[in-house]
């Protein structure tokens, strides 16, 4: 059980055939982010792709009044990714979400935690993420956390039509 004042939220191991979950969840943050884009089928592609038992997945599980009935409510999603400056492994967190009517319980912070303490295990000395700019609560909460922008993805586009 999670230390949390008077909500009864559980950390459980995700497992690798929870491809469906994690692809709601993955829907869930994208159409919160993007909700003017309708089409995510790409996400199920990245989940077939990078989805293994090495990129553990980690949910939290709500059970009010310890009811036989739960909900899951957040959930984290890490792999590994290599440093561009110095080639060094690190922990990358591919996901994480928590369901807007959870959030500000500390549950994304219980994730992070989580993750970092996989992290060390794997002997890895950082953790790494990637945040959309239009995400400035995530990034409060990074910031918070103690990450600090290391580089910024950057595109440019045109239309491909001749």
């Amino acid at each position: 059980m999670l230390n949390h004042s008077s909500h009864p939220y559980y950390l459980k191991q995700g497992k690798t055939q929870d491809k469906a979950r994690l692809l709601k969840f993955m829907e869930l943050t994208y159409e919160e982010l993007f909700p003017e884009q309708s089409n995510f089928e790409h996400l199920s592609t990245t989940i077939e792709q990078y989805l293994s038992s090495k990129t553990p997945l980690w949910w939290i599980e709500y059970q009010p009044n310890h009811e036989t009935k739960s909900d899951i409510v957040a959930g984290l999603w890490m792999g590994t990714g290599v440093d561009q400056v110095n080639g060094d492994r690190y922990g990358h967190i591919f996901l994480i979400y928590v369901k807007p009517n959870h959030r500000r319980q500390g549950l994304a912070t219980a994730l992070i935690q989580q993750g970092q303490q996989w992290v060390q295990e794997q002997g890895y000395h950082q953790m790494g993420l990637q945040v959309f700019e239009r995400n400035q609560a995530a990034r409060n909460l990074y910031n918070k956390l103690g990450f600090s922008p290391q580089s910024y993805l950057m595109f440019k586009s045109w239309d491909m039509k001749e």
